[in-house]
């Protein structure tokens, strides 16, 4: 493809987001201004601004800036299996030699080599959010289905209405959302879904006609058992 084609798809492809945008915007009744993260509740409970990484930055300040922010643990992560077959797809830990039926091999532990293969995208990796002492450093709330977006927006606004920062993610099946807000310090973990339920409650009553069919469920689960509690990133 020649740059000035290339130059042109890119122009095409923000038009048509900044037109999603709008449609968003309008079906969701809130101004530019609403959209964007509240700068004052950026302390407290809440993480606070992140610390000056950027793309150029070093590969270790990256690797520990993601630590920090998707604080997680240590001693497991979760890999990701398909069944070509049956068309299934799933989470599951990572063990050594991987896994084979009837096995009981040792859990693979989150190292700094495993987040930065996931951050060039090597491997793609998920997360037990769930620490000792039932506490956690940030809540997820995922989304799936042709609802997903408009849901996972609602949820959002939510969340803006009480001054409390999220950030919206596209799921990696792309038709799911994933809305995530991060604490500054581990906060207990039914703290954090009380929360996350409450702004569901909220979310019902701003869209009028969510009812819950695309919302799948909440992280950190109720749950530490690896084979239960992965969050994928």
């Amino acid at each position: 493809m020649e740059p000035s084609d290339r130059a042109a798809e890119l122009e095409r492809e923000l038009a048509r987001l900044r037109s999603e945008n709008v449609r968003l915007l309008r079906l969701l009744e809130m101004t530019p201004q609403q959209a964007r993260l509240p700068e004052a509740a950026q302390t407290g409970l809440f993480l606070e601004r992140p610390g000056p990484v950027t793309a150029s930055s070093p590969a270790g300040d990256k690797i520990r800036f993601f630590r920090s922010l998707f604080a997680a643990r240590r001693d497991v992560y979760a890999t990701r299996w398909e069944n070509a077959r049956s068309g299934r797809s799933g989470w599951a830990p990572a063990v050594a030699g991987g896994w084979r039926k009837g096995s009981n091999r040792p859990y693979l532990a989150l190292t700094d080599d495993i987040v930065a293969a996931h951050l060039i995208g090597e491997v793609h990796v998920g997360l037990y959010p769930l620490l000792d002492g039932d506490t956690c450093c940030w809540l997820a709330a995922d989304f799936d289905g042709p609802a997903a977006m408009l849901d996972a927006l609602s949820y959002l606004k939510a969340a803006r209405a009480i001054s409390v920062p999220a950030a919206l993610e596209v799921s990696r099946s792309g038709i799911g959302a994933h809305v995530w807000i991060f604490f500054s310090g581990a906060v207990p973990a039914t703290t954090a879904r009380t929360l996350g339920s409450g702004l569901l409650r909220e979310a019902i009553a701003l869209r009028g006609r969510m009812d819950l069919s695309s919302y799948d469920r909440l992280f950190p689960p109720r749950t530490r058992s690896p084979h239960r509690a992965a969050s994928a990133i």
